[in-house]
């Protein structure tokens, strides 16, 4: 049992495709292997543009299995992948490399040279080969469909309550702690400088309340994402203060989840008027924080 598709987020929609190939495959005593591609294929056929990945190979590979997938075939993506025609991947990977019995697919599932491939020629070939095809239904989520490219928009315009409700969990960056520049412990609120993968999703500059792991405890946080422009603007940086921590993370990797943006980045006129927001900034993180942030439909 295949369940076939880029999976990048691992979203709702994704979920609900996964959990019928799970179901499928119980149904027929066999396997549910989720098939997924490395690199992102935009990332090859559009190279040089903005960061795409929702969730890393490790972090998809990971959600996956929590989903209920018994396997992951992990399938590079290049040139010459791209440039397949559709019927090639139908009767070369789908039928002899990876030797489907039943297929499982979301409804706007393409594939092959120029996506020439649809799910109606799909179910075509299923039906020719004696190979079972699935179609889920597209999962919405206040009125529209469930897709990668509708949570990386919200992310990228801060709204990462709205990606939380989309993922069916709030949207995370992981990576080692390294050494910042030492300012916010100068002026009372320490930071956590994290550095995270250079392929994903930034949320938009500003302010938000987190959570953040350290692998041996959760603690809460405010976390700037920017470039710190009341000091003279630089490059973005992801910095977060702990709440009822005091210690040193430089060096271990932790893993920072967004729970609602508290406002945007701005400029302040110096360090005593950036003291005064970073503590308003913290004491709303805290408030959030407390009542749980927004709810997550699941």
């Amino acid at each position: 049992m295949l369940a076939l598709g880029t999976f990048d987020g691992v979203h709702l929609g994704h979920q609900r495709v996964i959990g019928v190939a799970v179901e499928r495959a119980r149904a027929i005593d066999g396997t549910a292997a989720v098939v997924t591609f490395e690199p992102h294929p935009a990332e090859v056929l559009y190279p040089g543009g903005e960061p795409m990945l929702l969730t890393t190979l490790d972090e998809r590979l990971a959600l996956l299995a929590q989903a209920g997938a018994d396997a992951a075939v992990v399938l590079p993506f290049d040139r010459q992948l791209a440039r397949m025609p559709a019927q090639t991947w139908l009767d070369e990977v789908l039928a002899r490399r990876l030797r489907a019995r039943e297929v499982v697919v979301g409804a706007s599932y393409t594939f092959g040279h120029g996506r020439e491939g649809t799910t109606d020629r799909l179910a075509a070939w299923g039906r020719a080969t004696g190979v079972a095809v699935h179609l889920v239904p597209a999962l919405r989520v206040d009125g529209d469909p469930v897709s990668s490219s509708r949570i990386r928009a919200a992310v990228r315009r801060g709204a990462v309550d709205a990606a939380a409700r989309l993922l069916g969990r709030r949207y995370g960056l992981r990576g080692p702690v390294v050494r910042g520049d030492g300012r916010g412990r100068t002026i009372g609120f320490p930071t956590a400088n994290l550095s995270p993968p250079a392929r994903k999703v930034l949320p938009a500059l500003g302010v938000y309340a987190t959570t953040v792991d350290t692998g041996s405890r959760r603690y809460g946080g405010a976390t700037n994402v920017g470039r710190r422009p009341t000091f003279g603007p630089g490059e973005v940086t992801v910095e977060t203060f702990l709440l009822d921590f005091d210690g040193d993370l430089t060096g271990r990797e932790i893993a920072v989840e967004f729970v609602e943006r508290i406002r945007e980045e701005r400029a302040f006129p110096g360090a005593r008027e950036l003291v005064r927001q970073i503590a308003a900034d913290v004491a709303q993180a805290q408030q959030l924080l407390a009542r749980g942030g927004p709810s997550i439909i699941r």
